[in-house]
């Protein structure tokens, strides 16, 4: 038996146990508050508001009582969750990665919440949410999970640094003059060793394939289709493939990146980073930062990213708490939180209209770029709730730009081991 089905029958067994065993004691209220567990994500200023969230709501109100647990990055909650199903030790809330919906909704493991959206009588209006963002929460028909922190991957550019080469102080529009731009900021010293890059593409282990999911979307291909058809050898994504590597190996303009130091320090001027990246960018660097759309080619369109938040709850009293912790996380309020303290976008209308939000923008209108660019967005590629798709297509990504390998031969590896994991965890 498949691994992941294997993992997840387990899990099933031991939660249907859980409630035979619990019986009677389940169907009985608890006295005072529930007391419910949230698994979150994300560190630094996105990691400290949903700290301070969660303590607001618990002051808010008696009724529900939230315990907050750090649990790592989107991948190590990947695994503690799967974990977690064969113990049958399950949270009652968690903060996933978008594209996580699809594993786990498939075979139980999430709440279906049409039945919480369907009795909820407070005036809670899911129409309020944004389609685009809220579009992902769904699986086979029925909503999953709620958007929370939501983000389109940017383009973030060095200003002084393009202001000093004789280049005008906005983004490149296409991927043709992101390459100019590249040629013309680039500098070396007497030996040929570079000063200063054009571009530093990211390749951060959880990262690095929502950029180039953007790029080949740009060049009007896909690298997945919701049939889970791998589209990686057509010509789109093998032009963007060898353009990258071009860049990196033949112009030398450009150089493969793990954080966001290299912009920092000036080692390039130009960045891909999330929506949820510019509040530390715009707040650290002591230069002109200009947050902007990734370039087009044939369109503008790039994959919405970000977290959901999806109910693992097994009680029935938890799982109504559940469901008002998860109202007030995705709330107006909240959500405008969210947005002025990380750059993450609005969720709903009503959160784009809030006052503190539309002060925010009226203050800081560099940062509504990211609202502006949700015209241009679709869902990741299907290929990415995989359990390993990620990590290879980051493997795919440092075969291009560090290992030079040829770009047609590495898109068809790619190809080959992105179905060979959806044959073996998924299918």
């Amino acid at each position: 038996m498949k691994r992941y089905v294997l993992v997840l029958l387990i899990a099933l067994l031991a939660l249907s146990t859980t409630v035979v065993w619990a019986g009677a004691a389940a169907e009985k209220a608890p006295e005072g508050p529930v007391k419910i567990v949230y698994w979150r994500s994300l560190t630094g200023v996105a990691g400290e508001v949903q700290e301070e969230l969660v303590t607001r709501f618990n002051a808010s109100q008696d009724k529900v009582i939230v315990e907050s647990q750090f649990q790592g990055a989107y991948a190590e909650i990947l695994q503690k969750l799967l974990a977690a199903l064969a113990a049958g030790e399950l949270p009652d809330v968690v903060l996933l990665d978008s594209p996580f919906v699809a594993l786990f909704a498939k075979d139980g493991a999430l709440v279906n919440l049409d039945q919480f959206v369907e009795k909820d009588k407070t005036g809670f209006d899911l129409d309020d949410y944004i389609p685009g963002l809220i579009q992902d929460g769904y699986y086979d028909g029925s909503l999953y999970a709620m958007p929370v922190m939501r983000s389109t991957p940017l383009l973030y550019v060095n200003g002084d640094m393009f202001a000093e080469a004789g280049l005008p102080r906005r983004a490149p529009k296409t991927w043709d003059e992101f390459r100019e731009f590249s040629k013309k900021v680039s500098k070396y010293n007497a030996a040929g060793e570079p000063i200063q890059l054009g571009a530093g593409f990211t390749m951060g282990q959880t990262s690095a394939h929502w950029y180039f999911q953007g790029a080949v979307y740009s060049f009007g291909g896909l690298v997945s289709d919701e049939q889970f058809n791998i589209h990686l050898t057509e010509e789109p994504a093998v032009k963007l493939a060898t353009l990258w590597q071009d860049m990196v190996f033949k112009d030398k303009t450009a150089m493969p990146s793990i954080s966001h130091d290299d912009f920092l320090n000036k080692k390039v001027a130009m960045v891909f980073g999330s929506t949820g990246s510019m509040g530390n960018l715009l707040s650290r660097a002591d230069f002109e930062v200009i947050p902007a759309f990734m370039p087009g080619q044939v369109k503008n369109l790039v994959p919405v990213g970000g977290s959901v938040l999806a109910m693992t709850s097994t009680d029935k009293f938890r799982q109504s708490a559940a469901w008002e912790f998860m109202k007030y996380m995705t709330s107006a309020e909240a959500n405008s939180e969210i947005v002025i303290k990380t750059g993450y976008m609005p969720i709903s209308k009503s959160s784009m209209v809030y006052p503190a939000t539309v002060a925010y923008y009226e203050a800081n209108p560099v940062r509504k770029v990211a609202v502006d660019q949700l015209q241009f967005t679709r869902p990741q590629a299907s290929v990415i709730s995989l359990g390993k798709g990620t990590e290879i297509l980051r493997q795919m990504i440092e075969k291009l730009l560090i290992g030079n390998m040829d770009p047609k031969k590495v898109m068809e590896e790619t190809s080959a081991d992105l179905l060979k994991e959806y044959n073996d965890s998924f299918k």
